[in-house]
């Protein structure tokens, strides 16, 4: 389990990275958000890249929390970042941004993995 909750948490920083360079205006729209906005977000969506960044940072510790690598968080807060887990996975691997599919649809695919992981024990 210890295994799957630093994976988690790795990419996890990957992808909060990736929203952080969103919000400071990386051309990388066609990557994100079914890629419909090529280039730089516009300023309201940059500002959604920050809260989907804490929302990660908040799914990772949840994560962690359940892989026992840092402090314990409340049982539901692991349920609520397993479901976002999954439903981003499907999410990705439906989205019509064919570049925003194939990067990150294997990346979701393992957090998914690492989520099921986690939740079987």
């Amino acid at each position: 389990m210890v295994v799957a909750g630093y994976i988690y948490v790795a990419l996890i920083v990957v992808l909060m990275l990736f929203q952080a360079c969103m919000a400071a205006g990386a051309p990388w729209g066609h990557l994100a958000n079914g890629g419909k906005w090529p280039g730089r977000l516009p300023v309201y969506m940059r500002f959604a890249a920050v809260g989907q960044g804490a929302i990660l940072g908040l799914m990772g510790w949840a994560m962690a929390a359940r892989a026992g690598l840092v402090t314990a968080l409340p049982v539901w807060t692991f349920w609520a970042a397993f479901a976002v887990t999954v439903l981003t996975c499907v999410a990705n691997l439906a989205t019509p941004s064919r570049p925003e599919r194939m990067l990150w649809g294997p990346v979701t695919v393992v957090l998914t993995l690492c989520a099921l992981r986690l939740a079987w024990g």
